[in-house]
């Protein structure tokens, strides 16, 4: 069983997602597996989002589940980062057309945070 399929199960076990959400984002993995990416191919966007000095998001998730995963980014977050004019949609279509790595977003407002970058 892949890493990625485990955290899906592991996070509605945990109540996080729900069953038909759990549903959609093993689909789309195994859409993502069926493609035959090579492994070196295979990209993953990482968000940390730090409130207080205390971090409240740390996900490591394949590029293609991304905007899955958008489902289950805090509304305040979202926010924060329309404030700061970065646009969530036009961000992950970007790097999902293109090569494109390293640090994307990088906020800093005292001890809060937003980082995002894929590998």
């Amino acid at each position: 069983m892949s890493e990625e399929r485990k955290k899906i199960l592991e996070m509605l076990a945990q109540g996080k997602v729900s069953p038909e959400e759990a549903d959609d984002l093993l689909s789309t993995l195994e859409r993502g597996e069926s493609q035959s990416v090579p492994q070196k191919a295979r990209r993953l966007l990482k968000v940390r989002i730090s409130e207080g000095g205390v971090e409240k998001v740390n996900v490591n998730l394949p590029l293609s589940l991304a905007r899955v995963a958008l489902k289950f980014v805090p509304a305040d977050a979202k926010r924060e980062l329309e404030e700061q004019g970065v646009d969530i949609e036009d961000l992950l279509s970007s790097v999902s057309n293109e090569l494109q790595e390293g640090k994307l977003v990088d906020i800093k407002d005292g001890d809060d945070s937003v980082e995002i970058y894929v590998e």
